[in-house]
């Protein structure tokens, strides 16, 4: 699927935000705890979304579509602990079904995630399941999960990790007794999922902002939830009104979740302001904007999932910015093509700016691998031309699109079904707001 933008448009207009992908994905698993219905509210009706639901209509899960963006979920007829191979392991979140399942079960078969970016660390939720007590065994497909000796434990994360903490949460909802979960992600993304779970009946507390209480029941009930807007949607919108000279309203924002992003913003003397759950932004034709420096972190730091687009935007800034990402090693695949339109990108080793190289990425071997290239230094401003794209995965698509919204002339990007597959109606909020693209499928 094709997209082709011609740039240098203002975006003027409202949007509103689409409730958070990530959010929904985890609460599908969570509602398996339940044999009555469940009902998710402002759930996005998108592919990565669609493509969960099937693996648990594959396990005999009912799931209804009351509408657009409400779907009512039922798993009183689940038949089976063995997840479908083929859906599953495109998902990294079918993993997290191992709770629900262990709990209905007492067993569990996963099959393994197979990433388009390798290998990721698993050992966290191996940990984990080890840790309550859960038998795990594993062959180059599969993870064999059994109940054996439920256990109370007081669990610790290296680095935080936010699927490592949505995992430990789902694994120990059902655990009687109290599990501690010390040094847990902090995300918002993790308080819903929170919040959720407790209208189902469970006992779950943050009683420090990085340790959770588990106080497990066997008992989960029938609720109706609202998911949570999505935070990297409003930052890829207001992105998009800086770098097009644009005055975009952006409705549904938690003002409290983008606080690593608006003192940014400040320290640009970007204009924006707040009204309620409204975000305006705007920036005028003779506005300037300055260079900061920008370093990935958990919650409440910079969304690791935000540097790619605001890459694009210190291309339209004065002076020279550095991204440094302290969670991934492998988040700059957007940076060749950026360059090819005339972004002046540089890859560097943390050590070459002065700063320390942090890894949280526990499959990372620094010994053999050598220092990574996590730091991306941003010269502005430049002027993006127009060019041919290709979009790899859903994190450098939203950065090449708002790129080529501030180029001159036209740019087709190709790949634009992993944009669809993951953002609303992107294109179509787009167009609302004057942005001339269109789709050739």
């Amino acid at each position: 699927m094709k997209l082709v933008v011609d740039g240098k448009e203002p975006l003027v207009g409202n949007i509103k935000t689409s409730g958070s992908r990530n959010t929904a994905l985890k609460l599908l698993v969570a509602s398996l705890f339940s044999n009555e219905d469940v009902t998710l509210e402002n759930i996005p009706n998108v592919g990565i979304v669609l493509s969960d639901i099937e693996i648990l209509k594959g396990i005999g899960v009912g799931v209804t579509w009351i509408s657009q963006n409400k779907v009512l979920i039922n798993a009183s007829s689940i038949s089976s602990y063995e997840l479908p191979y083929d859906l599953s392991s495109k998902s990294r979140t079918s993993a997290l079904l191992a709770g629900p399942l262990l709990y209905r079960f007492g067993k569990a078969l996963i099959p393994k995630f197979k990433s388009t970016f390798g290998a990721r660390p698993v050992n966290r939720w191996v940990s984990s399941w080890e840790a309550l007590g859960f038998e795990v065994k594993e062959d180059n497909n599969y993870y064999f999960l059994e109940s054996k000796k439920l256990l109370n434990v007081s669990m610790s994360f290296k680095t935080s990790t936010v699927m490592g903490t949505e995992n430990a949460l789902l694994s120990s909802v059902f655990v009687p007794g109290e599990t501690y979960i010390n040094n847990a992600a902090s995300e918002p993304e993790i308080d819903d999922l929170i919040l959720f779970l407790n209208s189902m009946g469970a006992d779950v507390k943050r009683v420090e902002e990085r340790k959770i209480v588990v106080n497990g029941t066997q008992t989960f009930k029938g609720t109706k939830h609202r998911i949570m807007p999505d935070r990297s949607e409003a930052v890829t919108f207001a992105i998009a009104s800086l770098v097009t000279y644009g005055d975009i309203k952006i409705e549904d924002v938690v003002s409290s979740d983008l606080l690593s992003f608006i003192r940014k913003l400040e320290a640009m003397g970007a204009s924006f302001e707040f009204k309620g759950k409204e975000l305006r932004i705007w920036r005028r034709k003779d506005q300037a904007l300055n260079a900061v420096d920008v370093e990935t972190a958990p919650a409440p730091g910079f969304m690791t999932e935000w540097q790619a687009p605001f890459a694009v935007l210190l291309t339209q800034t004065k002076g020279a910015g550095i991204i440094h990402d302290t969670i991934y090693t492998d988040r700059f695949s957007y940076v060749r093509e950026l360059n090819r339109m005339g972004a002046k990108i540089s890859l560097l080793k943390p050590s070459e700016v002065g700063l320390a190289a942090v890894i949280s990425d526990d499959s990372y071997d620094v010994n053999v691998k050598g220092e990574p290239y996590t730091v991306a230094r941003v010269e502005g401003p430049t002027q993006l031309r127009k060019e041919k794209l290709f979009i790899s995965d859903l994190r450098d698509g939203a950065a090449l699109i708002l790129a080529a919204l501030a180029s001159e002339g036209r740019s087709e990007i190709y790949g634009y079904e992993h944009i669809a597959s993951s953002f609303e109606k992107f294109d179509e909020k787009l167009l609302s707001l004057g942005a001339k693209i269109s789709i050739v499928p």
